[in-house]
This record gives structure tokens, sequence and C-alpha cells, in this order.
């Protein structure tokens, strides 16, 4: 099986749902909102999981108190699940993850935007492997601070990281 081109995939999603009518609108609005255990809103919690994780290791990794947390919280409060990913592997002198699940989470989140933002609709054949992808950044996030128990990625192949 090709592997898919999430780049041109999400470019045409992006302009089927500008192009599209309210009408059309209205039916997907509908059906996200009464399945939320599809593909969509999986998709857009695992990244907002990973997104808001990160956000609170790197806030703890340089806060002393609760008042400096909540300081610094406004400094990383708009930054990307990935900036936010990266600066918490680099303050621990982490290893980053292999190529494929870094892109795939980089695809997962423009999806997430996407989705988020437009309402649109996405696939369970396109959202998996993206899903999977947060999944085994945030189980190795969580491992990294001793709170998970080493894991299996969704897909039955071992959490790779470099």
């Amino acid at each position: 099986m090709a592997t898919p081109d999430y780049k041109t995939e999400l470019e045409q999603l992006r302009r089927d749902y500008v192009e599209a009518d309210p009408r059309q609108r209205w039916r997907i609005a509908q059906h996200r909102v009464r399945n939320l255990h599809h593909g969509p809103n999986r998709l857009v919690a695992a990244v907002s999981a990973v997104e808001g994780f990160a956000r609170s290791l790197v806030v703890e990794r340089r806060a002393a108190s609760k008042a400096e947390r909540w300081k610094l919280y406004g400094e990383y409060r708009n930054k990307s699940a990935e900036e936010l990913v990266t600066e918490y592997l680099e303050r621990r002198a982490l290893p980053k993850f292999d190529d494929e699940t870094w892109r795939l989470f980089g695809f997962a989140v423009q999806y997430r935007n996407l989705l988020v933002h437009e309402c649109t609709y996405l696939g369970d054949d396109r959202a998996t492997p993206l899903i999977n992808a947060c999944f085994v950044i945030l189980h190795s996030l969580a491992e990294s601070q001793g709170l998970a128990e080493p894991k299996v990625a969704e897909a039955g192949k071992p959490a790779n990281r470099r």
C-alpha cells in the first residue's frame, strides 16, 4: 500500500471545505457533533493531549513555584505542539522521535487545526496513523516523567525514538 500524500490531501480537504456551500457544511457539522468517537474528534483530542501535556512539562521544568508557572504559561500558551515537544526533549536531553513518527505528528497538528477551525471531516483511514503518532509521543513523554509503563504503539510496533 502506498504512503498517503498527507500534504496534498490536507490542501485538497481545505479547498473542498472552503468551496462547500452552507448546506454541505451544516451536514458535516452535524455529523461531527453526533459522532464524538469518530476519527476527526479523536484526532483533535490526541493532538491537544500532546500539546497540553508537553506545555505542562516545559513550564514545570522552568518554574520554581506555582506563581512562576502562571507567568511562564503566558510565554508558552501559543506555542505549537511541535515547538513544545521539541523544547521539552532538548531541555531533558532526550532523543528525538523517529522521522516517520515526527512527520505524522506534524500532519496530525495541521489536520487538527483544520478540523477545529473548519469543522471538517476526515476518514478513519487517514486519522488512525496520525492518532497513533500522537499516542507514541504522548506516551513517551509520560514515560520520561515516570508516569507510564512502557507501551507498544497502537499499530503493534514499539514506540520508536532515535
